[in-house]
Parts: C-alpha cells; structure tokens; sequence
C-alpha cells in the first residue's frame, strides 16, 4: 500500500510537470510582437478642442477656435506579460493657435460685419514621452484588439506674444490678444485612454487607434482688448485658456524581422 501511495504521488507530479510545461508551450497573446522590430514610426491627426473665453462685454464675439493638427515620432514596445504590453516613445507636436473674430459693421465703422479666423504656428513645438500600458486580445491569426491607457509627459515653453487685427476707416477699431509667457513652465502633462487594432501582414503590422487626450495642466492662456469701438462700451477685455484636450486617430507601423534559415 505504501508503496502505491508513492507511485501515485510520483504519477501526480509527472502529470503535473508535462501539464506545465505544454501550458508554458502554449502562445501568449502578445508573442506576436517578437516578430516585428520593437520601434515603430507613429503618425496622429488631432482634434484639438476648443478654448473657454470669459468676456466683459458679450457683444464682443472672439472665440479660441478648435483645430486639426498632426503629431508625429516613434513608439518603442519595451516589455511584454501575457496579455500587457508596455510601451514609451518620442512624439513631436507642433505649435498652433487658432482664433475666430466676428464684428459688425456698427462696432467698426466699415461697410459691412467682418468674420474670419487666424491661424499660427510657431517654433515652440511640444516633445512628448509616454507612458503606455496595451491590453492586448487575440480577434485572430493576423488580428489583435487592443486598449491602452497612458501618461504623456511633455516638454513645452511658450514664450508668449501678441497679435492685432484692426478694421474699419480711422479711427481704426482693433482688437489685441495677448498669450501669456509660460517659459517657467517646462512640462506639460497630460492622460490618455485608446482603443485599436493589430494587423498582422506579411512584411509590416499595422496599428491603427482611436484615442482621447485629457490635459491635467492648461496649454494655453491669455488675454484680449477690444479699442475704438463705434458702439457702446467703446473698449473691452476678457481672458481666455485652452486646456489642450483632443481626440485623435492615430496610426503605427512596424517593420517584419526578416527569419533566419
């Protein structure tokens, strides 16, 4: 009987062992990635939302404008767990300002309303690190779906400025907007949540995804003057911020190792 006892025990473990490793054999979901380089390039078009004014006078329509940028840099896939792949890279975002203006003739004393917007760009680029941590779930062979929440830590000085727009015969209604000098201010911070997909081709994967960006500090803040108004009050200011929030559609692509014979 002892002697059974102990062949059992001894069958048990075997069985034990053999289940193991066939368990270790099996395929994690994120092996896939081991087939593709670990950079890859990143491309991303945003939706940047549009900024809160608060105005002295309500007659005076200026409004900080949303707008399409685009971001681009690399990605870099840094560890892997069975279904977690974590994630940093260098993202490149370029500067830009966006404004509406809307007077009417009343206000200016030209021959009819003025509307547009003005568009600028500038040196001060924003350089971003983030921090990325993908669930990753097999759809199939060459499909992946996936989701990620991130941190983006970002490096942005904005030294500030101003811009006049004026209209209308002498004495020339004007308004002068002013961005505020944040150079002390060296970082940016921001969280993300995305969603997409991993397809798998013969020579390169490709990594489509649909995210939202939630600023934890304002991007952007100012103020503005409105002077020689034909109408009443002849002159008004209100201030401005744009907290730096979008939603994006990104895309990344990486490249096939080539197998060894």
């Amino acid at each position: 009987m002892k002697y059974l006892i102990n062949f059992k025990t001894a069958i048990s473990l075997v069985l034990i062992v053999v289940f193991y490793t066939k368990l270790q054999a099996q395929e994690k979901p994120t092996d896939f990635l081991k087939d593709y380089f670990l950079v890859g390039a990143f491309g991303q078009f945003t939706n940047n939302l549009k900024g809160d004014v608060v105005k002295e006078d309500s007659s005076v329509n200026y409004d900080v404008a949303s707008y399409i940028s685009a971001q681009f840099g690399i990605v870099v896939n840094i560890y892997q767990t069975t279904h977690f792949n974590f994630k940093t890279g260098l993202i490149i975002k370029p500067k830009v300002d966006k404004n509406n203006y809307h007077f009417t003739k009343e206000q200016t004393g030209a021959d009819h309303d003025v509307s547009y917007w003005a568009s600028s760009s500038g040196d001060d680029n924003m350089w971003s690190i983030p921090l990325i941590a993908e669930y990753i779930v097999p759809i199939s062979k060459r499909v992946k779906w996936m989701v990620a929440p991130s941190l983006t830590l970002s490096l942005y000085r904005d030294w500030g400025g101003y811009g006049i727009e004026g209209f209308g015969p002498p004495p020339t209604a004007k308004i002068t907007d002013t961005n505020d000098d944040r150079s002390s201010q060296w970082f940016h911070t921001s969280a993300e949540i995305s969603t997409g997909f991993y397809f798998l081709f013969k020579h390169f994967m490709l990594q489509p995804e649909f995210r939202y960006s939630k600023s934890f500090n304002t991007l952007k803040s100012g103020s503005y003057v409105t002077e020689n108004y034909r109408t009443e009050p002849n002159s008004s200011t209100g201030t401005f911020t744009q907290s730096g929030d979008y939603w994006g559609v990104s895309l990344t692509v990486y490249i096939k190792k080539k197998r060894k014979n």
